[in-house]
């Protein structure tokens, strides 16, 4: 009986623990848990399927690479077959006449020479034995085919390549496939800069739309105690009728614009979540506000980052290493191809015709003509270096003009926040002498709904303004190639 209880007690203790547990499960997931810019770059390098696509590229390019090392190697094949004839392999006898009757006289002529006592021809020399039997055998009708007999017979080889000189074929193919896999290596840093690029504009457009959010609410709650305030004044006759009417419109804008702008955040968190491929069952929130924090930009120092780490550049580089790879193998095909070779025959005694167990040789091919097929090749591939080169200058001064565009912006936004700061100042002190002045009976109302209108005005324009700074910022580092570089500024 105890034991029972034991039981039970435990059975119920082990429920209560898992219930417990999910409960607590369910109240972390349930928590909204702010992600950092830096952390939400990391999401999206590790989540993103483009990164993913790209990933999977630079390894299809390692395999190339790593295939282009055989081309110096040895090959060795093993070539095995099985053959059946419909009838015997016979030896054309008509085509071989002459010298089957030169074989038949040199044998006689030997013979005679060697047996011509015992046989009683010791006075005949061996050249007038030899052209006496050539001569007779001659006269015989055509000798019958002769027949091989065997229709069926096994064929087994193994035979070994080496390239010894093909013009320096192998070796440009060689180079060909390491600058395939340093342009997907530059192509995947690409993708990470665009999805980085991607990331902290999104990230930058949250947390706007939030300050902008809190701004709105801010205006939408004064407007709401000015309209209460201008009821109890009306209500008391010290306020015409119509400027409650006046301040109820106030209320009306406000929460318009508050409910658009809480519209707008709303689709930029989904975009930020779909940067993140973050699972729409997790919560999450951003960072509350980005201060302000004045960076000093040296263009010259930014355009020299520039050219040496924008994948753009390093994407045409490797381009220009492929023409001319490229252009070294059209070059190759008018050379010769010398490559030593070794075959070993198996199953050679089962052959109509023996051959030897093993053969070893050099051979050389070189093409003679093919149409000119080769030398408008050759044609086509100078004039792909020249088109690469030519795109080469050409992305350099888009890439100076991209740098010095930003860099541009980013100090008239960086102009355009500090001048904003003292009108933000202004705004709100304004408001707050006219909201006194009315609360005491001394302003009216047109005055404290217009100093709103103002500070809200100003205060947006201020948050928009800092938003334009750094994003000019990600920007410019972006079109360096070091678009993380913004990250230390932005995190807290």
């Amino acid at each position: 009986m105890k034991d029972r209880v034991r039981k039970r007690c435990k059975a119920s203790f082990t429920n209560m623990t898992l219930l417990l547990l999910i409960m607590l499960s369910s109240y972390i997931q349930a928590q909204e848990q702010e992600i950092s810019i830096s952390e939400a770059l990391e999401l999206s390098y590790a989540n993103n399927e483009k990164i993913k696509q790209y990933n999977e590229r630079v390894q299809q390019k390692v395999y190339n690479d790593k295939a282009a090392k055989g081309n110096f190697l040895p090959s060795l094949n093993l070539l095995g077959g099985y053959t059946y004839l419909n009838e015997n392999i016979q030896v054309n006898t008509s085509q071989i006449s002459t010298s089957l009757d030169d074989l038949g006289g040199k044998y006689g002529a030997a013979f005679v020479a060697a047996y011509g006592e015992q046989i009683g021809l010791s006075g005949l020399s061996t050249e007038s034995a030899y052209s006496t039997l050539v001569s007779v055998l001659g006269q015989f009708p055509p000798y019958p085919n002769m027949e091989i007999d065997n229709r069926q017979f096994p064929t087994a080889a193994l035979t070994a390549t080496q390239p010894l000189f093909t013009g320096g074929k192998i070796i440009a193919a060689k180079r060909y496939a390491k600058a395939e896999l340093r342009s997907a290596d530059i192509e995947l840093k690409q993708v990470k800069d665009e999805i980085a690029n991607e990331l902290i504009e999104r990230y930058l457009n949250v947390v706007l739309l939030q300050q902008v959010v809190k701004t709105r609410q801010e205006v939408y709650d004064a407007m709401l105690k000015h309209k209460e305030q201008a009821e109890r004044s009306v209500q008391l006759e010290i306020l015409p009728k119509h400027v409650l009417l006046r301040a109820q419109v106030a209320v009306a804008d406000a929460q318009k614009d508050l409910n658009n702008d809480l519209n707008k955040e709303e689709l930029a968190t989904m975009a930020l979540r779909t940067t993140m491929n973050l699972a729409d069952t997790i919560p999450f929130k951003v960072m509350d506000s980005i201060s302000y924090k004045e960076l000093y930009l040296d263009f010259n120092e930014l355009l020299t980052t520039a050219y040496a780490k924008q994948p753009v550049l390093g994407l045409i580089d490797q381009k220009e290493e492929m023409a001319k790879q490229a252009l070294a193998l059209e070059k190759s095909k008018f050379m010769p191809n010398i490559a030593a070779f070794g075959t070993y025959n198996m199953f050679r005694d089962e052959l109509p015709v023996v051959p030897p167990q093993f053969m070893v040789g050099v051979q050389a091919q070189i093409n003679l003509f093919n149409g000119f097929k080769d030398i408008n090749q050759l044609k086509s591939s100078k004039h792909l270096e020249k088109e690469v080169k030519n795109a080469k200058d050409y992305a350099f001064k888009q890439i100076h003009l991209l740098v010095q565009s930003n860099y541009v912006t980013a100090r008239n936004q960086q102009k355009l926040y500090n001048s904003l700061t003292a009108t933000v100042e202004l705004a709100k002190e304004n408001l707050r002498i006219n909201t006194r002045r009315f609360e005491e009976g001394l302003g009216k109302s047109i005055d404290v709904i217009d100093a709103s209108l103002l500070y809200k005005q100003s205060k947006i324009e201020q948050l928009v303004a800092l938003n334009g700074y750094y994003q000019a910022i990600a920007n410019l580092y972006t079109a360096i190639g070091e678009p993380e570089k913004i990250i230390p500024f932005i995190n807290k």
